[in-house]
């Protein structure tokens, strides 16, 4: 191990609120021989919490697990190592990495992990992130006739099954569920949600699989299943082939430029991580997630030459839409209203809308790698088979409406020094243009800025853009964000940002235009290799329609939202950690009173030292007055699935992960889950409304040959 350098509530709950101060008051004395694994997890934890915030709780972040997963198990080899293959270690910024190439240079083969603390911009806590993902030596890559590519690999099998239970309720959780308006209606199949998955890998220079996957409700090889999963993929990859530096055949991700145009999956927004607003853009890589409808179909292949890649891609399959005017002659969809991306079929409407809309993409995509700059030039084109027509509403009058679409952007990233200039602007024929500048500041190992100024204008629109964004789509935004990271002393780091927004035209349910700010404040503090603790103070203001108005034009108020964070983790022994935390929540609307919310929680991470069994539980303690006041909570989950609940109501949340390695080549993981409510459970917290305790249990085995 790495030696680090020397150092300069409005309800009552007692017992639990005297556990977690006596817990936080007996922390041992530091341990030695700890891993640093603990806060790379935490890192990790805060980032999918984050997210799942940004999307209500729906994430799949398969891919983004997988790449650190990966890299772990084919580590880079800096010393040899490019900027694109050194950005594979996402830990890294653009500085960083230019710094360590610097470095390598004028010095020569780093010949120990303890020689990286004197690179510039790197310091002990950097050096113990990355060294899992690091490697020293120098290896090929490159697929060679003696590569025995279909029998030295690793295969790996997932099944996964989940459920579930409301043990108050009187309706059968195989017949029921809850529609929009509040009422039960029929689900079409058993209330069990299955995962299989099965994939190939060797090294970094081919992989295959296939995933299969029936949501909760879905049917099962019966009605619109009779082949039995609701959703199936497959991937082929195959990695530096002679000038060939990337094939996909099957299903796959494009990501490129900042993500006006084409970008795939998952994508940050506004985190605890400010300066990590510039997106990496990965090319073309196999899809290996659940999101039905978010990806490519086909064939997609990269050609290198020198410093020149040059992309083909191909993409077309069956999309979900709301179906508003059918052809019963053709059996044929004509107009959909809008696309849907949920893909859940659980219900006979949702079902309808199954596979609505043929969608065909193709384009291309030049990148030029000069010494410190790099360009690109993308063109895309999409085909619907249906015409999409949403519904004429004031808000939407700039929505795209038609079946064809064409992009034509350009990128750049430019390396000055220590500043980071990038930016993509992008033209959508017919219709409008979108732009991104950003620029980071390396102003010395202590501080870093990033500024990030966007304009989508209002009849910009593109299927697969997932640029930085205050709202959901790329389109009708204009804003400027500022972000920074200050470590004043040794152990301390304080990270901020401030973005401020307007909406030039309507949108939903706000009937003029307008604006808004977000702001952030993290204060992290390690005094010991084995304890970690922040604060964060996270804050939104914008503004809605005032739902009591009159019909008309309504007057807008404004919405302020708060969040308060206490969160500490430790190490008492090698074998035992615990995590703890306490948020609270407001939101005020207008000139009505405040809402309020707060949860307390107390996390036991657990692993046996004499058998192969890792334990994790949670007991949580949660009272909001409302939705509006909601708190989303990370749980750790099984493998490749992500838990991010948005807690609201009164009541308590408990679970407990259980994970058995009888061997290397099998793993077992339990997870049970509890919700009890003080009353009723809420409307729209889950699909059976009756009762007051919601119960889950999730089981998964992964076999590795």
């Amino acid at each position: 191990m790495i030696r680090e350098p020397p150092v300069e509530t409005r309800q009552s709950c007692s017992f639990v609120t005297y556990l977690l101060i006596f817990l936080i008051i007996c922390i041992n004395q530091p341990v030695t021989g700890q891993e640093s694994s603990l806060f790379t997890e935490e890192r990790f934890m805060l980032l999918i919490e984050e997210l799942g915030e940004q999307h209500d709780g729906n994430i799949d972040l398969t891919i983004l697990q997988e790449e650190f997963i990966q890299l772990a198990a084919n580590p880079v080899e800096i010393n040899h190592a490019s900027f694109e293959e050194l950005s594979r270690i996402r830990l890294l910024t653009d500085f960083q990495i230019q710094s360590l190439l610097n470095y390598i240079h004028e010095n020569g083969t780093v010949l120990s992990v303890y020689e990286l603390q004197f690179v510039y911009g790197f310091d002990t806590e950097l050096v113990k992130l990355i060294l899992p993902f690091i490697d020293l030596q120098n290896k090929t890559h490159a697929i060679s006739a003696e590569d025995k590519v279909l029998t030295s690999g690793r295969h790996r099998i997932f099944l996964r099954t989940s459920r579930k239970f409301d043990k108050e309720s009187q309706n059968s959780p195989d017949n029921d569920s809850i529609s929009g308006n509040g009422s039960t209606t029929p689900t079409l199949g058993n209330p069990a949600k299955l995962y299989i998955r099965y994939d190939y890998q060797y090294k970094r220079k081919i992989r295959w699989g296939i995933t299969a996957e029936k949501d909760a409700g879905e049917e099962f090889f019966k009605g619109i299943n009779k082949n039995g999963f609701d959703f199936y993929s497959a991937h082929l990859q195959i990695n530096n082939l002679g000038f060939v530096k990337n094939l996909s055949i099957g299903d796959y991700h494009l990501r490129f430029g900042q993500g006006l145009v084409l970008w795939s999956g998952y994508s940050f927004g506004k985190t605890s991580m400010p300066l990590d607003v510039k997106k990496r853009a990965a090319g073309i890589t196999a899809y290996r997630s659940t999101d039905e409808n978010r990806f490519f179909r086909g064939i997609a292949t990269t050609l290198n030459h020198k410093n020149i890649d040059l992309s083909f891609f191909y993409s077309g399959k069956r999309i979900d839409g709301n179906i508003s005017e059918y052809d019963s002659t053709r059996n044929k969809a004509i107009v959909v209203s809008t696309l849907q991306t949920s893909g859940n079929h659980s219900v006979t409407g949702l079902a309808s809308d199954k596979d609505a809309v043929f969608e065909q993409v193709f384009g291309t995509n030049l990148t030029v790698n000069f010494n410190n700059v790099k360009t690109g030039f993308t063109f895309a084109h999409t085909r619907l088979d249906t015409e999409l027509k949403p519904p004429d509403r004031y808000y939407n009058q700039f929505y795209f409406r038609g079946n064809q679409l064409t992009h034509l952007s350009g990128d750049y990233q430019i390396l000055i020094n220590r500043i980071n200039l990038y930016g993509e602007a992008a033209y959508s024929f017919g219709r409008g243009w979108a732009v991104l500048n950003g620029a980071l500041f390396n102003l010395s190992s202590e501080i870093s800025l990033t500024m990030l100024y966007r304009n989508f204008q209002k009849e910009y629109f593109s299927l697969y853009g997932n640029a930085f964004a205050e709202s959901s789509g790329v389109r009708n935004e204009e804003g400027f964000y500022l972000g920074a990271v200050i470590s004043p002393i040794p152990r301390w780091k304080v990270s901020a940002y401030f973005d401020t927004y307007r909406f030039p035209w309507l949108r939903y349910r706000v009937t003029s235009p307008s604006s808004g700010t977000d702001y952030l404040l993290k204060i992290d503090f390690q005094p010991s290799s084995q304890v970690e603790m922040y604060w964060k103070i996270k804050g939104e203001s914008d503004f809605a329609d005032n739902n009591e108005n009159t019909p008309g034009i309504a007057n807008q108020e404004t919405i302020d939202r708060l969040n308060i964070r206490y969160h500490l983790s430790f190490i008492t022994s090698p074998n035992l950690r615990f995590r703890n935390r306490v948020e609270i929540s407001r939101n005020k609307v207008g000139d009505h009173s405040p809402e309020w919310g707060y949860i307390l929680y107390q996390d036991i991470l657990f692993t046996f030292r004499r058998i192969p069994v890792d334990l994790k539980a949670r007991y949580a303690i949660f009272d909001t007055d409302s939705y509006n006041t909601r708190i989303y909570t990370y749980e750790n989950d099984v493998l490749y699935s992500f838990s991010v609940p948005a807690l609201f109501s009164k009541g308590t949340r408990s679970y407990l992960l259980m994970k058995y390695s009888p061997g290397n080549a099998m793993s077992f993981w339990l997870k049970l889950s509890r919700t009890r409510f003080s009353n009723r459970i809420p409307p729209g917290f889950t699909s059976i409304v009756p009762g007051n305790v919601l119960s889950e249990i999730k089981f998964q085995i992964r076999y590795k040959f």
